[in-house]
C-alpha cells in the first residue's frame, strides 16, 4: 500500500471549535429523546444509542440500535419497525431474523441484492442478514467472519479471522465487505471467505478509525476519531489525509455527497459539519453545545446522504434527525 500524507492546516484541539456556521433546518425524523425500545412514528418511537446509518430503499434507512441489540428501519415519514434483534436478546444467534441475537451491533451496510453487512463491536464478527421470504422475519442471519465472542488480530480463513471491536461496514463494487477494526487499528476486508488487511498494518497510520464511507472512484473516506482526521484511500490503495481550513473533533462518521461534499459527524463539538473541495470547513447542524431543543444535537454519531437529506444518527439524543439537501 502505498501512503501519503497531506498535512492539516490545524491541529484538533480539546475545546469544540468556532465553525462557520451555515443556518439550516434541524428536522427531528424519529425517537423520543429518551432511551428506550418501541417501534412507532416520530416521537412514539424509541432507540437506545443509535450509532449507525445505511441506505434502505428508496425513502428509508436501516440504523444500528446499540443498546438494543437491534437493527431497525427509519422512514422519511418516521415510521419506526425493528428488522432484527432486541434488548432481551443479546448473544449470538444465527438463523430467522426474528430469533437471530447480536451483542451491539454497529456498522450497517446494505448491498444492491438486499443483503446487509453489520459489523458487530462487542461480538467481534460480522454478521450477514440475507434475505428469505421462508424465514421468520424475512431474513437469515450467519456469521461471515470471525469468531463470537472472541477478540483478536488474524487474517486468512474467515471463520479463523479475529477482530477487535469491529465498527463498520462497507460493500466494495466486487462484493466484498471492508470494515473498520478500531481495537487493532486497521481496515479489513472479507472477500471470497477470506479476511485480509488493507490499510493499517503500519503502526501509526490510524488510531480510532470509526466510520467508513464510499467515494468517487472506488474511494473510502475515513473517519478517524482519535487523530481528529478524514483519510482517504484509493481505489489502488494510497492513503491521504484531508486538508482542512479547520479542527475536527472527534470525527465519528462521515458521507460524501452527490456533488463531492464529505460531512462528517464531530461527535465532541456536537455538530455536523460540511467541507467542500477546498477543504473549507462549515458546520450545517448542531449548535456546539450538547442539548435536546431540536435544533441541538448530542455527540451525532454518523451522517448519511440518501433520499435527498443528511441523515444523522443522534446518539445520545436516543433519535434520528435530518437535514434537507434539495
Amino acid at each position: 500500500m502505498n501512503k501519503t500524507l497531506v498535512t492539516l492546516s490545524a491541529v484538533a484541539v480539546l475545546l469544540p471549535p468556532a465553525y462557520a456556521q451555515e443556518a439550516r433546518a434541524l428536522t427531528i425524523v424519529a425517537g423520543s429523546g429518551r432511551p428506550g425500545f418501541a417501534d412507532g412514528q416520530g416521537a412514539a418511537a424509541q432507540f437506545h444509542k443509535p450509532i449507525r446509518l445505511a441506505p434502505f430503499g428508496p425513502d428509508a434507512v436501516l440504523v444500528s440500535d446499540i443498546y438494543n441489540h437491534a437493527l431497525r428501519v427509519v422512514t422519511k415519514a418516521g415510521v419506526v419497525r425493528t428488522l432484527a434483534g432486541a434488548p432481551d436478546r443479546k448473544g449470538h444467534q444465527d438463523g430467522p431474523a426474528a430469533e437471530a441475537r447480536f451483542a451491539s451491533p454497529h456498522g450497517v451496510a446494505v448491498a444492491a441484492d438486499g443483503r446487509i453487512a453489520v459489523a458487530e463491536a462487542e461480538g467481534h464478527v460480522i454478521r450477514l442478514l440475507t434475505k428469505d421470504a421462508q424465514a421468520a422475519g424475512g431474513y437469515v442471519v450467519s456469521t461471515l467472519a470471525g469468531q463470537p465472542g472472541q477478540k483478536g488480530m488474524q487474517d486468512g480463513p474467515a471463520a479463523q479471522a479475529l477482530f477487535n471491536s469491529p465498527h463498520a461496514t462497507l460493500w466494495t463494487g466486487d462484493g466484498a465487505v471492508v470494515t473498520t477494526d478500531i481495537g487493532n487499528g486497521r481496515l479489513r476486508r472479507v472477500n471470497a471467505g477470506q479476511v485480509e488487511t488493507i490499510a493499517g498494518a503500519e503502526p501509526g497510520t490510524f488510531v480510532y478509525p470509526m466510520d467508513i464511507a464510499p467515494a468517487a472512484g472506488g474511494a473510502i473516506l475515513i473517519a478517524d476519531a482519535g487523530s481528529h482526521r478524514i483519510h482517504v484511500l484509493s481505489r489502488a490503495g494510497t492513503l491521504t489525509t484531508l486538508a482542512l481550513d479547520a479542527p475536527l473533533s472527534t470525527p465519528h462518521g462521515v458521507a460524501a455527497g452527490p456533488d463531492g461534499t464529505v460531512y462528517v459527524a464531530d461527535m465532541k463539538s456536537h455538530r455536523v459539519l460540511a467541507v467542500d473541495a477546498r477543504g473549507h470547513v462549515t458546520a450545517v447542524a448542531g449548535t456546539g453545545a450538547a442539548g435536546a431543543r431540536p435544533e441541538q444535537l448530542n455527540r451525532p454519531a454518523a451522517v448519511l446522504v440518501h433520499a435527498g437529506w443528511l441523515w444523522i444518527a443522534d446518539l445520545d439524543n436516543h433519535r434520528i434527525s435530518a437535514l434537507p439537501l434539495e
